[in-house]
């Protein structure tokens, strides 16, 4: 995988237009350096909305709010907002589940993956989650929806080794919040409930090695 793709996925404006190309729906967002284009996008927006301030570790200070007061306290006891540390606010859709895609890549094609459900809703954890694996709770056409979004930007990124793509799913609309080319922390635990090397797998590919 190219250190292009890889700063198409970390930086947010260039995954958000990659995703657009794609015709791969997202929750929408914005980045602001300003309190007053925070309030402008959330009146747009409509709340609830999930804040995330820059420089953070594993969903540490994010937060939900659900009015311009919660928005105000936050923003100016909690995060830093400036031209250098801009905050990124998503329109927050409550009741949805999220569903993470952990997936083996080689030259842009799906080799292996795996679809895990998280029992907490979207937004309820921060970087800890508790996954259902297999799914057991999926429409099937969500399913089906996160694997074509799945090989999509796997094809468009042309990945080659592991990565970890992150939806939010309500009523079959199928939703990206991120893509990390990278193994995830439960690449382990999807390896020994499949009994299928993932980690070997990413390697051989990684490494020039033919896989079957």
């Amino acid at each position: 995988t190219s250190v292009e793709a890889i700063d198409a996925c970390e930086d947010r404006n260039k995954f958000s237009q990659l995703c657009d190309r794609l015709r791969v729906d997202q929750p929408e967002w914005s980045e602001f350096a300003t309190l007053e284009e925070a309030r402008r996008f959330c009146t747009v927006a409509g709340y609830p909305v999930l804040v995330r301030p820059s420089y953070v570790l594993s969903g540490a200070a994010m937060r939900v709010v659900t009015n311009d007061d919660e928005l105000d306290i936050f923003l100016k006891t909690a995060a830093v907002v400036s031209r250098d540390h801009p905050v990124v606010i998503s329109k927050y859709i409550t009741g949805a589940k999220e569903v993470e895609m952990d997936a083996i890549g080689n030259e842009g094609e799906l080799v292996n993956y795996a679809i895990a459900e998280h029992i907490e809703n979207a937004g309820v954890h921060s970087g800890d989650a508790t996954l259902l694996l297999p799914a057991q709770r999926l429409f099937v056409e969500t399913h089906r929806r996160v694997k074509s979004i799945s090989q999509k930007l796997c094809k468009a990124l042309k990945i080659s080794g592991p990565f970890n793509i992150q939806f939010i799913c309500k009523d079959n609309e199928v939703k990206v919040i991120e893509c990390n080319l990278r193994a995830s922390r439960s690449m382990p635990f999807i390896s020994k409930t499949y009994n299928v090397n993932f980690i070997e797998l990413a390697t051989r590919i990684m490494t020039g090695f033919p896989v079957h």
